[in-house]
């Protein structure tokens, strides 16, 4: 970056969010669409069971499938990162966490590769993203408590609203969590920065 210029997003006090960058959007890319399943497909891939909340999300399967609702549900965990990305591309919805409170790097996979993400998402950590990024999140957020309910309702929306809501995932993600895009606004504010104390210390040579 070069010449002093206005950063896309200014800081706020002393502190500026920055998302992931731990995908390429270039690299990922969403499936073709073109023919789909009969049956939705879920994914849940967790890093930690315990923290991720797996036995909520479980339940909540083992539930729905009492109840006679008609989905494929898959758990993906001990196999590598090329097949991993090969199931998340062969779902239709996917679950990342309940516990936590904020999303992971497999959210924003599954953002970049088209899928709805569900995750639980903090209130206080969401009032702390730039007002453009909040109003687009586009994460279906669920708790050890809702999400029966919530995945019982995505699955019964039917395809067309998950593939909605993977299209503005794919947008949002691009947008958030470029790593490109990210690098070139720390690089930004940095040399505001920088411009500001030369600008300081030519005041005071002047004074």
């Amino acid at each position: 970056v070069t010449g002093v210029q206005t950063c896309a997003l200014p800081i706020s006090g002393r502190t500026q969010f920055l998302a992931y960058t731990s995908v390429d959007p270039r690299v990922w890319h969403p499936a073709d669409p073109s023919s789909p399943r009969q049956r939705i497909r879920v994914v849940h891939a967790p890093s930690h069971k315990g923290i991720k909340g797996t036995r909520f999300v479980l339940d909540a399967v083992a539930r729905l499938q009492a109840e006679g609702l008609a989905f494929d549900f898959e758990l993906i965990e001990g196999v590598l990162n090329a097949e991993a990305r090969e199931r998340y591309l062969a779902a239709d919805l996917i679950i990342d966490q309940l516990l936590i409170g904020w999303y992971g790097a497999l959210a924003v996979e599954g953002m970049l590769l088209g899928k709805p993400v569900i995750a639980y998402i903090e209130d206080a950590d969401l009032s702390r993203l730039p007002e453009q990024m909040r109003a687009t999140i586009p994460l279906i957020r669920a708790n050890p408590d809702s999400i029966t309910d919530v995945l019982r309702e995505w699955l019964t929306n039917g395809r067309p609203a998950l593939t909605k809501r993977g299209i503005e995932s794919r947008a949002f993600a691009e947008r958030w969590h470029d790593p490109r895009a990210i690098a070139r606004e720390v690089a930004c504010h940095y040399e505001m920065a920088l411009a500001k104390g030369h600008s300081r210390r030519g005041l005071r040579r002047e004074l």
